[in-house]
Order: structure tokens, then sequence, then C-alpha cells
């Protein structure tokens, strides 16, 4: 009898004890959901869009909540942006600034609220933000330039397309690089064309249409990213002028990399991929959201394309 009786209390012990652990397991709190906010200052290029698509597509991979505006081309839209997000109490904010070079409002107001931004391609003159991930501007340009020359050794007539405003510095440092590239030979004629190509291929083509009808000859065209140069390689072959020209731009759109390894007279871009710079932005916010000390600038490496390593990067620049 008195062993049927210690059985029973032990029994009842771990039943007891198992109840307790079921308990504790459903009143267990829930992981915090994260909130983050992706506000864009343009979201009219395929490149733009596949930044947004990148930081969603990762954000989601962390079983975060991405909310994505998009201020087309305003930036006090975009300003407005950001402090609704401010006040919605995201736990981070990814800025796609586009061609705006500074927001120092908008930094202001998120350091304020102590919620950590990411700045991704587009570094900005204030520095009041977290982390920085993006592209080699000045070297892409350079490596452009020198190819170029490589290509084109006794020189001739270069003409460039911006993709505006003026005082847009990413344009400005890759321009700026191929300068110093095709300089070092020397010979040289720079044609840079008066109308903005607006980054877009429409804008490119039109630019470059205009160039055409003004220079009865033209060796090679670089635009400061690839959009624009598939527009002007088109107004070329419109014009019945494409053998006389080889074209170059930025970004690695898949587009360009395919008319390289086509052999066309798109003959280098430069890798500077928004699929992998939205990527490593999210993952930089994760790591500081997680309390990691991250770089406060990341410089994403960008090799130049061109038909000696164009099939390693065929599936780059997807941007959808």
């Amino acid at each position: 009898m008195k062993i049927r009786r210690i059985l029973a209390v032990a029994t009842a012990g771990l039943l007891v004890l198992g109840l307790s652990g079921v308990m504790s397991a459903c009143t267990k709190p829930a992981a915090k959901q994260i909130t983050i906010g992706m506000a864009n200052l343009y979201l009219g290029g395929p490149y733009f869009v596949g930044m947004r698509n990148a930081v969603q597509e990762t954000g989601a991979s962390f079983g975060w909540k991405v909310n994505v505006s998009d201020a087309g081309g305003d930036s006090d839209k975009l300003l407005a942006d950001v402090e609704n997000f401010i006040s919605q109490k995201v736990n981070g904010i990814v800025i796609s600034g586009a061609w705006l070079n500074d927001f120092p409002e908008v930094l202001n107001a998120a350091e304020k609220a102590k919620i950590p931004v990411v700045l991704v391609d587009r570094l900005t003159s204030s520095k009041n933000y977290s982390a920085w991930v993006g592209p080699d501007n000045p070297r892409i340009g350079e490596e452009v330039g020198k190819y170029f020359t490589q290509l084109k050794p006794n020189g001739g007539v270069a003409v460039i397309i911006k993709g505006g405003p003026a005082d847009n510095t990413i344009g400005i440092a890759r321009t700026e690089g191929v300068l110093k590239g095709l300089n070092a030979a020397g010979n040289w004629t720079i044609e840079v064309s008066p109308d903005f190509g607006n980054w877009a291929t429409d804008g490119g083509k039109a630019a470059m249409e205009n160039m055409l009808a003004k220079l009865k000859k033209i060796d090679v065209v670089f635009c400061e990213n690839d959009s624009m140069c598939l527009g002007a390689q088109s107004a070329a072959a419109d014009a019945g002028r494409s053998a006389e020209m080889i074209f170059g731009g930025v970004d690695g759109q898949n587009e360009a990399i395919q008319e390289i390894l086509k052999g066309t007279n798109y003959k280098v871009t430069g890798y500077n991929d928004a699929s992998v710079i939205g990527k490593i932005g999210t993952e930089t916010l994760k790591k500081i959201l997680d309390g990691q000390t991250v770089p406060h600038d990341f410089t994403v490496d960008s090799p130049m394309i061109n038909i000696d390593n164009a099939a390693q990067y065929k599936d780059a620049g997807l941007w959808k």
C-alpha cells in the first residue's frame, strides 16, 4: 500500500510539472514583429525598382514587414514619407535617394527618433546616417574610360550623356572617372550632351539623336547608366551609324550584358547591381538592429564588365 501511495504522489508530481511546462510554453511571448520603411525618391527606372525589390525580398526572408514609399522624384515628398515612417515607429529605415545629393531634414528626423537609417546607392553630404552601401563610382568610370582607349588607341570623338541634374554627385563621379581614363591617352575630343538623359532609355535615345545631328563622326559614347546607353545605342542604329562607334555605360544591367555577350557595339559596363546593393543594405540594417557594429561606409566591389568576363555576370542586373 505504501509503495502505491508513493507512485501515485510521484505520478501526480510529474503531471503537475508537465502541465506547468505546457503553460510556460503557451505563455512565452511571441517574437517581436520588426517593421522597416523603405523610402524611395524615384521608382521610375529599372535600377531603382530592382533596389526596392531586393530590400523587400531580403526583409521578408528575415520575417520583417517592409513598408515602401515612392516620392516620384519630389524631395519634399521623400521627407514626408520618412516622417510618416517615423510616426509609425518603424524599427529601421532604408533610403534610396536616387539623384538627391543631400536630405539633412530626413536624416535629422530619423536621428532624433533614434531610428537607424541605411542609405543604398546614394551617398549624401550629411553624415548622420547609420550606414551606407554603394558602388565605387569613380573607379567604375575610370575603368570604362581606359577600356575605350584600349579599343580605340588612336582616340577620336567621345560623346558623354549625363543623367542629371547638374549637381548629381554619382553622375559627376562616373564622368570624371571616364575622363580620367580617356585623358590618359590625350587624344580625345570630348562632347558632352547638353541634354540630360534622365537615367532612362527614352531620355538617352533623345539626347543621342541630338548629338548624332550635331556630330558627323562619333567614336565612343559613354552614358552614366546602362538604361540611357541602351537608348543611345538604339538611336545610332536608327540613324544607320552603328558601325562607326562603340558604347559603354554603368550598372551591369542585364540587357547591356547581353549586348556585350552578343558582340554588338555595346562593349563595356561597370558592375553596380541594384539587387546586390539592396540585399547588402538590408542585411546591414539587420546587423544594426541585432546590436552589431557595422562599417559606416561600405563600398561594394565594382569591377568592369566586358567580353572577357561578361559570361560570369550574365544573370546579374535582372531587375524586375
